[in-house]
Parts: structure tokens; sequence; C-alpha cells
């Protein structure tokens, strides 16, 4: 039978393994390995500086990425270098090679912490596989457009030797007073200059369309810019006049009657003067 305890809360007695008392549920600090709780001291409990060590993992059996990356570089330059130089199956087996390291380049990479090494590599892999991308394109645009450009060309020649036979024989048309057949070589020459342009102007699109293709190319491997936009202040409105007060007219006299004539009476006739009497 297992020895008991009291427990310091309550005095209720406990089992020596238990760890909580089955009457009160306070912690019961029996054993060695017991974890004791303790108050924080009132001095401690605002910010504390705090110290962190990082533990740097180490991978064993797994090959640096950028061991790996300067191996695939080296083996794909000799490779190129051989195959031009005409050894074909070294080159061939080096080209393998530095596929393999490549993948081996990418999976070490994804397997790594995403320390300075692997950013490095990844960025130089990145750097690679666009410059490369670039490369291609551009040597197809321009094997492309070589062989256009030679075919119309070769066209253009074709068609200038016809028209120097129409041109010879609207010569002898007119020097021999053959009108109808100087008519046709007229004709003739007209739709040989309009085709002659008409290969001229193909000409120059693709040539354009070249260009717009290796500009694409380059625009995608150029490191992306952010353009600020210039700080142009907004223009300010003109000044409108302050406003005026409004002008009341003052109160003027009410106007008068204008003043009618008086009226004068009539004048009297003039009296007439005494007439002498006549004597009787």
């Amino acid at each position: 039978m297992a020895a008991s305890t009291s427990c310091t809360n309550c005095g209720a007695r406990l089992p020596t393994d238990t760890r909580f008392c089955p009457e009160c549920g306070v912690r019961v600090m029996s054993g060695e390995g017991a974890t004791a709780v303790e108050e924080v001291p009132p001095e401690e409990t605002g910010s504390v500086p705090v110290h962190t060590v990082a533990a740097e993992p180490h991978y064993f059996g797994v090959a640096p990425p950028l061991a790996l990356f300067g191996l695939a570089v080296g083996a794909l330059v000799l490779a190129v270098v051989l195959l031009v130089a005409g050894k074909t199956i070294i080159g061939a087996l080096l080209l393998v090679a530095a596929g393999i390291f490549a993948a081996l380049f990418v999976a070490a990479s994804r397997r790594l912490p995403d320390n300075a090494v692997a950013r490095i590599s990844r960025h130089a892999g990145h750097t690679v596989r666009d410059r490369t991308g670039f490369a291609v394109e551009a040597v197809s645009v321009h094997s492309t457009t070589r062989r256009e450009v030679f075919r119309l060309r070769h066209e253009i020649a074709e068609l200038a030797a016809s028209r120097a036979e129409a041109a010879r024989a609207l010569g002898e048309a007119v020097y021999g007073g053959a009108d109808d057949e100087a008519e046709t070589a007229r004709n003739r020459m007209g739709e040989l200059d309009r085709a002659i342009a008409e290969k001229e102007n193909e000409m120059t699109r693709v040539a354009a369309a070249a260009n717009e293709r290796i500009q694409q190319a380059q625009l995608q491997i150029q490191a992306t810019a952010i353009v600020e936009p210039p700080n142009v202040p907004e223009p300010m409105p003109a000044p409108s006049e302050p406003p005026q007060p409004v002008t009341i007219p003052e109160p003027g006299p009410v106007p008068s009657e204008p003043p009618t004539p008086v009226p004068s009476p009539d004048p009297l006739p003039d009296p007439s003067p005494p007439q002498p009497e006549q004597p009787s």
C-alpha cells in the first residue's frame, strides 16, 4: 500500500504519486521531477530583454547549390566548345552531365533553407535561364528573318529580270510600229512594278516584325524598374474677384405733379371811342 501525505491547503490525505488534491484541486509539490511554480517578482513584470539564439541546421550528404551550379555551367561551356570543335560524342555527354548538375542544383536549392548561398544560386540560375531564352529567341528570329529576306530578294530579282524583258519587248514594238504589242508590254511592265513594290513592302514588314520580337525578348530579361511619376503641381484655379457689396439706391423724393399753366382770362374788347353827337 502506498504511503500518503496531507494536502497543505485543505489537509486531506493524498496518495504519493498524485499531482493534484482530489478535494480542493491544488497542485501538490511531490516528487523530485515536479515543476515549481513561483510568483513573478514585481520588478520583472515590465519589459524584459530577451536574447534569442537561432540554431543553424547542418545538412549532411547534400552538395552546396553553388558548387552544383558551377559544375553545370562549366559542363555546358565545355560541351559547346567540344561540339563546335567537332567532338560530338564527348560534347553530348557533357551536355547530359550539365543537365544532371542543373537538376541537382534545383533540388538542392529547394531543400536548403533560404540563406545567402541559396539566394545567390537561384538568382544566378534565373539569370542564366533568362539569358539563354533570349539568346535562343534572338537566334531563331535572325535565322527566320534571314530566310524570309533571302526569299523575297530572290523573287524581286526574278521580277526585275521579267521587267527588263518586258522593257525590251516594248522597245522593239515601238520601233516596229506595233501599237498593240507596245500597249501589252506597257501593261506588263506596270504589273511587274506593282509586284516589285509589294515585295519590298513585305520585306520591310518582316524586318519590323523581327525587331519587335527581339525587343519583346529584351523586355522579359530586363529588371523591373519603378518609375515615380513627376511631382507636377496641380494648376491652381484662377482667382475670382472678391464679392462686392450690393449698391442700394437711396430713396428719392416722391415726384410732384407737374405745374399746370395758370388760365389767363380772355381779353375784353377795347372800348370804342365816343362818337360826336349829331346836330339836330
